[in-house]
Formats: C-alpha cells, structure tokens, sequence
C-alpha cells in the first residue's frame, strides 16, 4: 500500500489532531490538583488513543482486508 504526499501530511495532522483531543478531554476529566504521574497518565492514553485510531484508519483502506491479520487455513 502506497501513501501519496498528501495522504501521509493528512494522516499525520489527524494523528496530531486526534492526540491533542484526547489529551485534553483526559485532563479536563480528571479531578485536580494534578500531578506529574496524571499528566504521563493522560498522555500513555492519549498516545494508545491516536494510535488505534491512527491503525484503523489504515486498515478501513486496505483492499483485501479480510487478511489483514491471519490467513485463511484452506478446510481439509
């Protein structure tokens, strides 16, 4: 599968875009005073948060998707 330039750049401010989301939804959510270990917190969340959405946006792209992630056994 082959990026174009602009498909890549897009990707990358979605990424950007769908972190600094999540990261900030995450703070507002949690009840202050916050420590340096909620903000780390906050981020590990945010950083598995854009890279899911980041894979399946990838993986709704593909054309055969059905074998994404295992092969098929041909049935004995």
């Amino acid at each position: 599968m082959q990026l174009s330039q602009y498909r890549l750049i897009a990707l990358i401010l979605f990424d950007l875009v769908v972190f600094a989301l999540a990261a900030f939804v995450l703070l507002q959510l949690m009840p202050g005073p916050l420590r340096p270990f909620d903000y780390m917190l906050a981020g590990g969340v945010a950083t598995m948060i854009s890279l899911l959405a980041t894979w399946f946006l990838l993986w709704r792209d593909l054309p055969n998707r059905g074998n994404f992630l295992f092969e098929k056994r041909p049935k004995k």
